[in-house]
């Protein structure tokens, strides 16, 4: 019996952490959809697809929305029929003194970083649940595990990515689906830029 190709999406995938995860996938056997906001970002990632003729798909997804998230989810799920690795990277960390962040701040911050993986995670749990198998990997930080002066909306929207994390695990296991949270220190991105 033919193994079919293991499907993995991966949000965020424009630069940094999101952009080489897509990449290292691809090129351990993959079909990887790259997913970003801004398709106007993947023209690096394009042309090393083609250069290297990798098994990758650049896709919209803005993970700040209900409609980008279940367009894209059902796309890949129409063409693959399954998803085996989804890989929660889209984010953005919010910077300065907590008493001058707008509510508004918290809230993009959140909207993005925690609202965006439950809004992903939910379109893609029903596939991961049928097939009885999946690996949900949430990138979060050490800023998850420890405060920052002047990044109060960053760590506290990486704290609740904890939180759902270790709970969620405990909910999916019984159908074959694991949670991996990695929670990275500084690493030489232009996360700053973006």
């Amino acid at each position: 019996m033919e193994k079919k190709q293991r499907i993995a999406v991966v949000t965020g995938s424009s630069s940094g952490i999101g952009f080489e995860t897509s990449l290292l996938l691809a090129r351990n056997g993959f079909y990887t959809y790259a997913t970003m906001r801004n398709l106007d970002k993947s023209k690096a990632i394009t042309n090393i697809k083609q250069k290297e003729k990798l098994s990758l798909e650049v896709l919209k997804l803005d993970v700040t929305t209900d409609e980008s998230a279940n367009e894209a989810i059902q796309k890949i799920t129409h063409d693959q029929g399954r998803i085996d690795v989804l890989v929660n990277n889209a984010g953005y960390a919010l910077v300065g003194p907590f008493e001058e962040l707008a509510i508004e701040e918290f809230k993009e911050q959140f909207e993005t970083n925690v609202f965006g993986v439950i809004r992903v995670t939910q379109a893609v749990l029903p596939i991961m649940r049928r097939q009885r198998s999946g690996t949900i990997v949430n990138i979060s930080s050490i800023a998850g595990k420890i405060g920052f002066p002047l990044t109060s909306a960053y760590v506290s929207s990486k704290f609740a990515l904890e939180g759902l994390s270790e709970s969620m695990a405990y909910e999916i296991e019984q159908f074959g689906i694991k949670v991996i949270l990695i929670e990275p220190g500084v690493i030489k991105t232009n996360f700053e830029n973006n």
